[in-house]
Formats: structure tokens, sequence, C-alpha cells
């Protein structure tokens, strides 16, 4: 053989021992990468994280995609806002900038998962956040020391609450009604779940105040992705509430949140009401004891509206009775009308100013409303009856006759039985 076939035949050697060489070196070394970053400790569901939250669990999951094992292996998350690690010495709560684990020995196509109690800043933004996970671990065979930098994309969704739908009832209110029923719906137009603890609350201002300690605010809690809820809200309208339209804000209200987030308006419209008033009332002064006493009592409207059925009604105490209602009908904006009412006063009323209710029924554009109206009368002591005074005036003059009388004969008889001269 020549020289030159020799070279040939060792450089086809070499070239093809070559790769077997390479890929025999290549799969005996560990290589230890992040598969998957989850919150909580169920991989399959996991949890929504909101600003705010305290001590949520971070899984991160490490595999061994290598064909060799990786020994202790150790996991550095060096943290960043608005993500930190809080714990307690002494009764102080100290923040660490890192925090680590130890995973052991990872075999060649087995994982192990990390877990990080971490706390979510209150004024966190949504999205997804980048932290650096630091691992050193060695080789199975030279044991060799490995060092790798990976980054962590560790996300953060929040709900976003927004009124979809609004309704009150009645459909129509006025001044003076109580517990109006506001029933909104809201839905998570977000891409995470809402916080646990989420509550929805109507700020209510003059003229509209809760009909019970409670009823502007209503319990959400966790509504996810998608989900429509109903919250119920109950107000009372003043009776002093200009007609109009107004706003109401109603905002969600969390213990991880930084305030109150408004998340829509409810609207609401106040009609304009009937206004009547009491012009007169006559009379305004009844003995105790009286019966069958016409009462006159006169009401104008003094709204722009029109009032049909009217009926008034004089809302008594103990001490009084009778025919108390009267129908007036129709009355125009501006029209006065007058109830005719026959009252019985009992004898055991005292002598006083009694204050009374007047309360007006009637119908507005076919809704049925009412209101009531102060009134007074003023009691004074029974009065004698005129033949009872009669008698008394004649029985004076007679005994004033019979005293006259007595005193003339007292006189006159001296006169008569003076001695003759």
């Amino acid at each position: 053989m020549t020289r030159r076939a020799q070279v040939l035949s060792i450089i086809m050697i070499v070239v093809m021992v070559a790769p077997f060489v390479s890929r025999v070196e290549a799969v005996t070394q560990p290589n230890v990468v992040v598969t998957s970053v989850y919150w909580g400790a169920n991989p399959v569901g996991g949890i929504s994280v909101h600003p705010g939250d305290t001590n949520i669990p971070l899984s991160i999951v490490l595999s061994n995609a290598g064909d060799a094992a990786a020994k202790e292996v150790k996991a550095e998350l060096v943290l960043a806002p608005p993500f930190s690690y809080i714990y307690n010495i002494n009764g102080t709560q100290v923040s660490a900038e890192t925090v680590d684990q130890s995973a052991g020995d990872i075999q060649p196509g087995f994982s192990f998962t990390l877990r990080f109690a971490l706390t979510v800043a209150s004024d966190a933004s949504e999205g997804v956040h980048r932290l650096t996970l630091v691992l050193d671990y060695k080789t199975a065979r030279e044991l060799l020391p490995v060092e790798k930098v990976l980054n962590v994309d560790v996300p953060v969704w929040t709900g976003d609450v927004r009124v979809q739908h609004v309704l009150t009832v009645p459909g129509k209110v006025y001044p003076g009604d109580n517990q109006i029923a506001v029933k909104a719906w809201v839905v998570n137009s977000g891409t995470g779940s809402t916080t646990a603890d989420l509550q929805a609350r109507l700020l209510l201002e003059d003229p509209f105040t809760p009909s019970s300690g409670g009823s502007d605010a209503f319990f959400l809690g966790t509504m996810q992705p998608g989900q429509v809820s109903e919250a119920d809200f109950y107000l009372d309208i003043s009776k002093s509430a200009q007609f109009g339209s107004y706003n109401l804000r109603l905002v969600t209200v969390s213990a991880g949140s930084n305030g109150q987030v408004e998340i829509g308006q409810i609207p609401i419209y106040v009609s304009e009401k009937v206004i009547f008033e009491v012009v007169d009332v006559e009379p305004k002064v009844v003995h105790a004891g009286d019966s069958g006493v016409s009462i006159k009592i006169t009401v104008k409207n003094t709204g722009t509206v029109e009032a049909d059925s009217v009926r008034a009604q004089l809302m008594v105490g103990n001490y009084f009775s009778g025919t108390l209602t009267d129908f007036l009908g129709t009355m125009q904006p501006g029209e006065s009308k007058t109830a005719y009412l026959t009252v019985d006063v009992d004898s055991k009323a005292t002598s006083q100013t009694y204050k009374m209710d007047l309360r007006l029924d009637w119908t507005q554009s076919d809704n049925s409303l009412d209101n009531t109206l102060p009134v007074e009368l003023q009691v004074v002591p029974a009065e004698l009856p005129l033949p009872l005074i009669a008698v008394a005036v004649i029985l004076l003059a007679l005994v004033v006759a019979v005293v006259v009388r007595r005193r003339r004969r007292t006189q006159e008889k001296p006169r008569e039985e003076k001695p003759k001269s």
C-alpha cells in the first residue's frame, strides 16, 4: 500500500468516527430547563393573581431535558416589582430581593416543581412580568459546575368589571318614593378572575339615601372572565327632590385594591310629582264632646301636572271619629277643591292642639301616588247646651225675685205692727 493510500484510509476513519464521538459527549450532559410557570398548586387549573394578593404560591416546573442526571440542583429567583417575598423575624416584616430553593438531583426526563410564596403589589399592572431564575447544578460524571440564567414570565391578570344593563323597579320614580330597587347587571370583561371579596357599591348623594343599612352595597365575590352577575340595591328619594335626570356612580372595592374603581354610572330619572298644599281649615276650633262637626279642608294643586282621582282622607287620633274621607276627582294645576268631612270629638279629649295628617291619594300618568299634609285642630272645653243655659237663667231670675220679695215683706212688717198714739 502506498503512503498516499494509507493517509486516505486514516482520513476516512477519522471522518466516520468523529460524529459518534461528538454524539456521545452530547448525550451525556444534563440540561435543566423551565417547562411551565403557573400560580397555585394545580398545574391544570391554576389561579388568577390580582394586585394586592399576598403569599400566593408561584409554581415553576424544572425538567431535565438532557441524558444525564443533574446533581444538587439549586434555584434562585431574583425578584423585581411588583413581586416581593415577605417574611417575619422576631415580629418584624422583612422583604427579600431573592428567594432560593433546592431541587436535589433531577434524573433525565424527570421534573421538579419549585414553589415560592410571593406577594403582589397593590399597584401592579396587568400583563406578563419577567423575572430571572438562576440555576446551579453539577454534571453526573465529571461533577462539573453548571450555571444557567433563565427568564421566567409571570402573569398577573385582573378582572375588568363593567356595567352591562340597568333596571329600576318601579320603572317610573317620584320624589318621596321609598324602597326603589336598582338592578345592575355587571360583566367581567377582563382576562382574569376578580378577587374573592369583590364588592359593588352605589355612591348615593342628595336626594338619594339607602333604604336600610347596607342596601347601597352588594357582594359579588369571584367573577370568572365573561361571567355576568346581578347586583341589587335599594334606595329612597327625598320628598324635596327636583325632577330631572341623575347619574349615580357604581364602583367596586376589595381588600387588596387601592381605593375604589368606578365601573359605570346608573342613570335615574325622577319624574315630576303633583304638589298639594292645605289652603284653609274651617273650623279650626272644636269642643270636647262635639258630634257631627262639619270640617272643611281646602287643598290646592300647586304643581304643573294634572292629578286624577284625588281622594282626601283625614288621619285622626284616638279622640276623633266620623266620616273622614272625601273624593275630590280631577284637579288641574292651580285648582283648589274642598273636602267636606264630619267629625265626632270624644268628650274625654283634652284641651290642646291636635296635629293630624291629611292623606291625599291620586293617579298620575297611570301611576298611583300619595302624599300627606299636616293639619291642626284645636280642642277646647265642652260648652253647656242652650236649654240648660236657659233653665239656669230662669232659676237665677226666680231666686232673685224671691229674695227681693222677702226683703220687701221684711221692711213692711214693722210698719204694720207700730202702736197707735
